[in-house]
């Protein structure tokens, strides 16, 4: 087949959700008319330190995402390393089976990565061009970004990309670099998730100590913080944070009537994030740690700690009630 294109996939650009993996992922499920939903209120999100005493989010997933997978009734082939990278995706997707696999931007020409900056980035392949030796592919424009969109890029930038991913980083045996999908329509099953309020409780209940862990975290970097003179990292760990605070009040809002306290605390916390984002900004560019942008970020860090701990509260009393737990 000279032409192939898998109609019907659209970029997932609602929001950018733990890795560009998913990113490319969500297309997918969204193909199969199934839903994101159970997805996002599978994992708890807990604060967490780095060796270097700067803030991170650490994820955590009650089910493996493959299982929620199977009960979509979505079928995956994985491979560690595809030898025969090009003819590969050309069958499956002459299959209708949409294929990801993970590059590095560094040898994609037109990136803004290109020679410059090595990463794990992953592409959806949806269609090829045998004449013009190209594969449509759906990929953000700029890394860790919600900009994802109908793409080509040539067989040879692909190979290199895939080649340059593998020599790079050198993943593990439990790694997976390639993976074909398929539907199964006959496989879909609700059980698992039918009621979203019940499953989302349920997910959370067993993670509420490392959540309040997590808070404990927040207070240390919050006294610890007058000792970091890294701006760029501290820029860079509050987006990554509120990447997940959106995340978080995205989820919430699907359950809104029954939940609206944390609806009501997360709205608070991210706009206080969003504060101190605003105010490490401006740190950057004055290059002044001891200025008053770094006495308006610990009053957001005051507030946002005082918020988070409400907000458990809340959740506590809700999976309780779920759970059965006295």
């Amino acid at each position: 087949m000279a032409v192939k294109q898998i109609s019907g996939i659209q970029p997932y650009n609602e929001l950018f959700y733990r890795s560009c993996f998913f990113n490319c992922f969500f297309p997918i499920v969204k193909l199969y008319d199934q839903e994101v939903v159970p997805y996002l209120l599978n994992d708890q999100f807990a604060y967490g330190l780095t060796d270097d005493g700067f803030l991170q989010i650490d994820c955590m997933s009650t089910h493996d995402p493959e299982r929620i997978m199977n009960f979509q009734g979505i079928k995956v082939e994985k491979i560690k390393y595809c030898a025969n990278l090009i003819e590969k995706v050309k069958q499956d997707v002459t299959l209708d089976r949409p294929v990801i696999v993970w590059v590095d931007p560094y040898v994609q020409r037109g990136r803004k990565e290109y020679l410059t900056t090595h990463s794990r980035h992953s592409i959806l392949i949806t269609g090829f061009s045998e004449k013009q030796q190209t594969f449509d592919v759906l990929e953000n424009r700029h890394l860790d970004n919600l900009s994802y969109e109908h793409q080509v890029l040539s067989y040879g930038d692909v190979q290199k990309g895939y080649d340059s991913f593998h020599d790079y980083y050198q993943p593990n045996d439990q790694f997976h670099s390639y993976a074909a999908f398929r539907f199964d329509p006959e496989k879909v099953s609700t059980e698992l998730f039918d009621q979203k309020t019940a499953y989302f409780l349920r997910n959370m209940h067993g993670q509420l100590e490392t959540i309040e862990k997590g808070i404990t975290a927040l207070e240390t970097y919050y006294e610890q913080f007058p000792q970091l003179d890294d701006i760029e990292k501290l820029v860079t760990s509050f987006n990554q944070v509120i990447n997940i605070k959106k995340v978080e009040l995205y989820r919430q809002n699907l359950m809104k009537e029954d939940i609206p306290e944390m609806v009501r605390w997360t709205e608070c916390i991210l706009a206080e994030w969003e504060k101190a984002r605003h105010q490490a900004a401006k740190l950057l560019f004055s290059g002044d740690m001891s200025s008053r942008y770094q006495a308006n970020i610990k009053a957001s860090l005051e507030k946002i700690i005082h918020d988070e701990k409400n907000w458990l509260e809340v959740l506590e009393n809700k999976c309780k009630r779920e759970c059965g737990v006295s």
